[in-house]
Formats: C-alpha cells, structure tokens, sequence
C-alpha cells in the first residue's frame, strides 16, 4: 500500500468536513403543524390534517396521516396524502377502517388508497366542480 502524497492529504483534509457538515444537515429542516385530528368510530386510530413547513426549497405541503390513537404526530411526511402549498383538505371517518379525504388540487406527491388495514377514498376538489 502506497502512502498518500501531503498534496492528497491536504485535499482530503479540506473535502471531508464540509462532507460531514452537508450529511448533518440532512437537507431542508422541516415542522408538521397539525390543525386538525379526528379520531375514528371506534376510538382506535385518529386522522391528522397538517401543514408540513420545510426550509429552503421545500415549501408548506398540507398532508394527511392515520396513526393509533397512542401515538403522537411525528415529524414526518403524511402516510395518506401530501400535496403542494397550504390547501382546504378535509377528512371524514366513513367507518372504523374507511377515512374520506377531500378538497384537494395538484400538485400530489402522495396519494395512498390503503395505509395498513385502512382504506382511504379521495375526492379531490377538481373532481366535484
């Protein structure tokens, strides 16, 4: 094995801290902010509505998750739906395992018709013009 040059050296030296910085940042730094939960018939699961606000070139996206009812918003995307800017979504429980999510336009970057036992039906705004 040969042993690295002090030029090699100084240039690996001078790459690997701003390579540590940028893994550190992890990308945009993001904050859900719910302003709406509705908790199923039967009390086992709840629906959050939020706004998820990333830094730089993130933008707000409004979102929809279904967690158990223990378990507390986290800081992350919505399991159901993500779409653009802060929109109108609403959610309402059809029954224990059936959440209807309406009011929404493009963009979507997320839109899962089953999370877990669960099935989501969409009705987006466009759709009831």
């Amino acid at each position: 094995m040969r042993p690295l040059s002090i030029r090699r050296l100084g240039i690996r030296a001078a790459i690997l801290p701003g390579v540590a910085l940028m893994a550190a940042c992890g990308g945009p730094q993001c904050k859900n902010e719910a302003f709406f939960g509705l908790p199923s018939p039967d009390g086992a699961s709840i629906a959050f509505v939020f706004h998820r606000i990333c830094t730089g070139k993130g933008g707000v996206t409004t979102d929809v998750s279904i967690l158990d009812s223990h378990t507390p918003l986290r800081n992350a995307p919505g399991n159901v739906l993500s779409v653009g800017n802060e929109q109108p979504v609403r959610a309402a429980w059809l029954g224990p395992k059936t959440l209807r999510v309406a009011g929404f336009t493009e963009p979507v970057y997320r839109r899962d018709q089953q999370v877990g036992s669960y099935t989501i039906e969409f009705n987006s705004a466009a759709a009831g013009k």
